[in-house]
């Protein structure tokens, strides 16, 4: 019997494959660096190639560990972005990633002027530097003729299905939030039209709906990845969405709320309506669920782990991701050092970092402290902003993944700050799990409740708020960095316009 589902998974760090049997038992596991990006300032690039390669090696080396017969192959991926390609299908050019910066000056200024209003009112959510409408309208202003030469525009995950299929499909959880109305499921020219774009969803492949978007492996894949030919490969959702489920999010009882802390932080929930939440910031992204009724509403924040490789820039040190001892301090930092900006709940492409409080005393770890402490107290802000009702921080526990769920010291502060029971999980492989239910669902027909037996929602422990006088502590610093970021992000924009300036110099 057919039972092995295999699940590729390409990220911003790394790619990742999987093999799971038909009860979610993890049987085979494949990762390596992304090697394909290609960071310079505000420049975030991919090799398009280069990622194909990786994919198809991680494939190959999960394959030879794997015993069992495939039944199929689900692929997810950075759900934003543009992976561009010629009337060839060939690369034109390297990808524009999420990460991109460069179109965030048009992004400051159609938000000034409230240009974005028709595209938000039926996407639901504004447009960013990450949004691949930007990234065309920035190619259509400085890059006109490599525009000309696009006649496709793809995700990365859309990319290696093509790669693997010689097929290009598109599924719509990650194409509505730029180019369609989010109740009906419908890509809509007013994106284009609103931002004068030459081009827009004449470039997108068909879309259709997850589990119907699939194709069978080719022949030449089939070689490569020692996989057999024709093997039905699905598109999931991006790999934010089946973080989330990977986590539980939606499936597994309870579990309505998750956040993520990998190379970004997401911040998630399960809801049947989306009108219902109490705040929407405009960097918000809704999508249909992949698993049935309902909807997916999550912060895709920009600013993430990575914020620790930038504080180790700055100060000197080596990075301090991993776990490290609480160093509570009066300093209050704001988190927002990625080149985009924010996206959500904090939606700007001009949002700045701060370290305020610092004195001669200040030390390398309380900074670090500091950074671990912003995190939770954005997730609390967004967890706030999705709450439905009269509650004043959502139901239940808040399921938590990525990097950082592995530091059991800011897991317990994340519960403390928000308020809520935290269920860690640090077995790392959330997204590749999620895609397997996700494949499993559609290809076997297992119900939410056959997935959640063996699937989803395992757990490394279930932690609960501290009282006290940490707890008071975090509750004081939370009312004061929230009052802080709305002091100071009037002054974001004055601040990039230094950046200017600063240019100018440089050329004097």
């Amino acid at each position: 019997m057919s039972d092995l589902v295999f699940c590729l998974d390409s990220g911003t760090t790394a790619v990742k494959a999987a093999a799971f049997d038909r009860s979610g038992r993890l049987v085979a596991s494949a990762q390596r660096p992304n090697g394909a990006l290609r960071r310079s300032g505000e420049k975030v690039e991919q090799d398009m190639e280069a990622s194909r390669d990786d994919a198809l090696a991680v494939l190959a080396q999960c394959v030879t560990q794997a015993e069992g017969v495939p039944a199929g192959l689900i692929i997810t991926g950075q759900g934003d972005g543009t992976w561009p390609l010629d009337a060839e299908k060939r690369p034109a050019g390297l990808a524009m990633t999420w990460l991109d910066g460069r179109a965030r000056g048009l992004v400051s200024e159609l938000t000034q002027s409230n240009a974005f209003a028709p595209i938000e009112a039926v996407t639901f959510s504004r447009p960013t530097a990450a949004s691949q409408s930007m990234h065309l309208l920035w190619l259509s202003k400085h890059e006109p003729e490599r525009l000309e030469r696009i006649a496709y525009t793809l995700r990365l995950k859309e990319w290696l299905f093509f790669c693997l299929t010689g097929e290009l499909k598109a599924e719509p959880s990650a194409l509505l939030p730029t180019w369609g109305d989010w109740r009906t499921g419908k890509l809509l020219p007013i994106i284009e039209r609103t931002l004068g774009l030459p081009k827009g969803i004449d470039l997108l492949p068909e879309v259709l709906p997850v589990g119907a978007c699939r194709a069978a492996l080719s022949p030449e894949t089939a070689k490569a990845t020692g996989l057999p030919e024709n093997l039905p490969v699905l598109l999931g959702p991006g790999d934010v969405q089946a973080t989330l489920i990977g986590l539980g999010l939606g499936v597994a009882d309870g579990i309505e709320r998750c956040s993520i802390f990998g190379t970004s932080a997401i911040h998630g929930r399960f809801m049947l309506d989306p009108a219902g939440m109490a705040e929407r910031p405009a960097g918000m992204m809704v999508q249909f669920f992949a698993l049935g009724d309902g909807y997916i509403c999550f912060h895709p924040s920009f600013n993430g782990a990575t914020l620790f490789e930038h504080l180790s820039r700055l100060t000197g040190r080596a990075p301090t991701g991993s776990a490290v001892e609480p160093a509570y301090s009066s300093l209050i930092l704001q988190p927002f050092f990625e080149p985009g900006g924010e996206r959500a709940p904090y939606t700007t492409p001009h949002a700045r970092g701060s370290i305020l409080g610092l004195t001669a005393a200040t030390t390398a770890a309380e900074i670090y402290w500091a950074g671990r402490e912003a995190l939770a107290f954005v997730a609390r802000r967004s967890h706030e902003m999705m709450q439905t009702g009269t509650s004043r921080s959502g139901a239940g526990a808040i399921a938590l993944g990525g990097g950082l769920a592995g530091d059991r010291a800011f897991a317990q502060f994340f519960a403390t700050a928000t308020q809520s029971p935290v269920l860690r999980a640090t077995n790392g492989q959330a997204g590749l799990k999620g895609a397997g239910a996700i494949a499993a669902f559609h290809l076997f027909g297992l119900s939410r409740r056959d997935l959640t037996e063996g699937w989803l929602g395992s757990y490394d422990e279930r932690i609960e708020p501290e009282i006290g006088a940490v707890a008071e502590y975090a509750e004081a610093k939370y009312a004061l960095f929230t009052r802080l970021v709305d002091a100071i992000s009037p002054h974001w924009d004055a601040l990039a316009g230094l950046d200017g300036m600063q240019k100018k110099i440089g050329l004097s």
